[in-house]
C-alpha cells in the first residue's frame, strides 16, 4: 500500500539513472542505509525510488520539507560552530581508510568451504559497508542546492565579481576544489607516470598494464559492472605513448604537484579578493560535501567489485542468473539462501516494476507491488518537478569552456563504447562506471545534477567543459549530432553541417 504522505505532500524528482536494479539501489536507499544517516546527522533519510526493472531504470524521490530539513541542519549546526560541518565531513576520510581495510575479499574458490550461513554474513558485511559509506555520497547530494546560492551571493554581492564572467568562474572552482587529490585524477596520475616510463624504455605496456589493474581495475564497477582489465590498460597506454614525451611529463607534473597548485590558487584568490576566514568556510565545506559525495561513490566501487563473485555463487546456489538475483532485495536474498523464499517467484511478480519507500517517521521502509509502482510512477511523472534541470535549452554551467563534437547519447554504462575521443556525452546523469567513456568525452552533458554531481566534478578535474541541469538532453539531441557545448552559459546548441558542393 502506497504511504498517502508521497501523495499528499510536496515531493520532488532528484534524478533518473540508468543500469541500475533494486539490489544496487539499495546500497544508497535502504532502511539500514536511513539509520546510518541518523547515527551519522541525527535524523533519519526516507527515499522513495521506483523501479523499471525491465528497462534498467531507476527514479528517485525526497519529501520537499526533508530536503528544507537538511538545509536547517546545517544552518543550525554553523551557528553554534561555523567549522562543525568540516568537523563532521572530516569523519567521512577515516570511515574510508577502514572499509577498504574491513571489506571482504574472498576469491570464488573459497566459496566451495562456505555454508550458505557463513556466505550470508560475508555478503552483508560487504553490504553493510555500502550503507555506511553511501551516507556521505546522500549528504552532499540531498544538500547541494543549499550552497550555490550562498556562494554566489558573496561572490557577486560582497566581492563584486560579475556572475558568469571568468573571474567568477575561477574564484568559484579554486575556492571549491578538494585540498587531496581524488580517486579519479590518482588513477589517471599513475597511467601517465607508467606511461612516461613506458616511452623511456624502464618497462613495458604489458607489465604496467598488469600492475595498474591491480591498482585500479576495480574503479568503474560501482554497483554491478565490469572491471577494467590488461586490455583496457594496454589501449589506453598505447595511446599515450603516441603522444610526446614532454606533453606526458608537463601533465603528469601538474597533477604531481596537486596539493601545492591547489592550495596556492586558494590562497591567490582569497588574497586578491581579501575573503574573509569564515567566509572561506562556506566554500571549503563545499568541497568537502563535493568530494566526500564522489569519494564515497568510489567505496561502493570497491564494495561492488568484492561482491561480484558474491553475486555469481549466490546465484548459482539459487539456480537464477546473476540479473535475476539482482530484482532482489537484500532481505529476500537472504530468505533466499536460508530457504524461506522463492527467489524466482518473488522475481516473477516484481515483473516490471518494484518500489519502496518510507512511513512519515522515515524509520520503517515500505515495499511497494509491481502495480502500485507503475501507478505511483505514472501519477509522479505527470506531477513532480526535479530539483534540478526543469529549464529547456538552459542548463547549468559546472566547468567553463567552448567545444564542438558529435553528440553520444549515453542511457546506461554499457552504451560507453559509443563515445570517441571528442565526442560529447550526453547522459541523464553519470556515475563512476560511465568513466571509460568520460576518458575520451570532449564535454559532458547531463539532464539532472549539480555542482557535486558525479558529471561536475569529473568535469572540472579533466579539464573539460560541462552543462548539468538540462531537461531532455537526451531526446532534443541525437547520436552522431554536431553539437556546440557552450559551458559558460550553461548552453548546448545543435549545429548545422554545411554540405559540400
Amino acid at each position: 500500500m502506497i504511504p498517502k504522505h508521497y501523495l499528499n505532500e510536496k515531493i520532488v524528482k532528484m534524478g533518473r539513472w540508468g543500469g541500475l536494479l533494486p539490489l544496487d539501489v539499495e546500497n544508497w536507499h535502504s532502511v539500514e542505509n536511513s539509520k546510518y544517516f541518523k547515527k551519522y546527522f541525527g535524523f533519519y533519510k526516507g527515499t522513495l525510488i521506483l523501479c523499471e526493472t525491465d528497462q534498467l531504470f531507476v527514479s528517485c524521490y525526497f519529501p520537499v520539507d526533508f530536503i528544507h530539513q537538511v538545509h536547517k541542519y546545517i544552518d543550525n549546526l554553523n551557528k553554534k560552530d561555523y567549522k562543525a560541518l568540516e568537523k563532521l565531513l572530516l569523519r567521512f576520510y577515516e570511515l574510508r581508510i577502514r572499509a577498504k581495510k574491513d571489506i571482504p575479499k574472498i576469491t570464488p574458490k573459497n566459496f566451495c568451504n562456505l555454508s550458505n550461513e557463513q556466505l550470508i554474513k560475508q555478503y552483508l558485511k560487504n553490504r553493510d559497508w555500502a550503507h555506511r559509506i553511501t551516507v556521505y555520497d546522500q549528504f552532499g547530494w540531498i544538500a547541494e542546492e543549499y550552497w550555490p546560492p550562498k556562494m554566489e551571493n558573496l561572490l557577486t554581492q560582497k566581492y563584486r565579481l560579475k556572475k558568469k564572467s571568468p573571474e567568477y568562474f575561477k574564484a568559484l572552482f579554486a575556492l571549491t576544489k578538494p585540498a587531496e587529490i581524488s580517486t579519479t585524477l590518482s588513477e589517471k596520475r599513475a597511467v601517465l607516470e607508467q606511461a612516461i616510463k613506458v616511452k623511456n624504455k624502464k618497462t613495458t605496456v604489458d607489465k604496467t598494464a598488469k600492475d595498474l589493474v591491480k591498482l585500479y581495475g576495480w574503479m568503474p564497477v560501482f554497483t554491478f559492472g565490469t572491471p577494467w582489465d590488461v586490455g583496457h590498460y594496454k589501449e589506453e597506454l598505447e595511446g599515450l605513448v603516441q603522444r610526446k614525451l614532454q606533453d606526458l611529463e608537463n601533465e603528469y607534473e601538474l597533477l604531481k604537484n596537486y596539493k601545492n597548485i591547489r592550495n596556492r590558487e586558494f590562497k591567490e584568490i582569497v588574497g586578491n579578493f581579501k575573503i574573509s576566514r569564515k567566509d572561506q568556510q562556506l566554500f571549503i565545506d563545499f568541497g568537502l560535501a563535493l568530494d566526500a559525495r564522489n569519494e564515497a561513490e568510489y567505496i561502493v566501487s570497491f564494495c561492488g567489485f568484492y561482491i561480484l563473485p558474491f553475486y555469481k555463487e549466490i546465484a548459482r546456489r539459487l539456480a537464477i542468473s546473476v540479473r535475476q538475483l539482482r530484482h532482489l532485495s537484500e532481505k529476500e536474498v537472504v530468505a533466499a539462501l536460508r530457504g524461506k523464499l522463492d527467489a524466482a517467484k518473488s522475481i516473477h511478480e516484481k515483473r516490471k516494476f518494484a518500489g519502496w519507500g518510507f512511513d512519515e517517521s522515515m524509520k520503517t521502509q515500505i515495499y511497494f507491488s509491481s502495480d502500485e509502482s507503475a501507478k505511483l510512477l505514472k501519477y509522479l511523472n505527470a506531477k513532480v518537478k526535479n530539483l534540478q534541470g526543469n529549464i529547456e535549452g538552459q542548463g547549468v554551467c559546472a566547468n567553463p569552456g567552448l567545444v564542438q563534437g558529435k553528440a553520444r547519447i549515453l542511457t546506461s554504462p554499457e552504451l560507453n563504447f559509443k563515445v570517441k575521443p571528442g565526442d560529447i556525452l550526453i547522459a541523464e546523469a553519470t556515475t563512476v562506471d560511465y568513466l571509460p567513456a568520460m576518458k575520451r568525452a570532449a564535454a559532458f552533458v547531463t539532464e539532472v545534477g549539480g555542482l557535486t554531481c558525479h558529471a561536475a566534478v569529473v568535469a572540472r578535474e579533466f579539464g573539460v567543459p560541462c552543462v548539468v541541469g538540462l531537461k531532455n538532453a537526451t531526446k532534443n539531441f541525437r547520436d552522431g549530432d554536431l553539437v556546440e557545448v557552450d559551458a559558460d552559459k550553461g548552453i548546448v546548441r545543435k549545429l548545422k553541417v554545411k554540405e559540400k558542393k
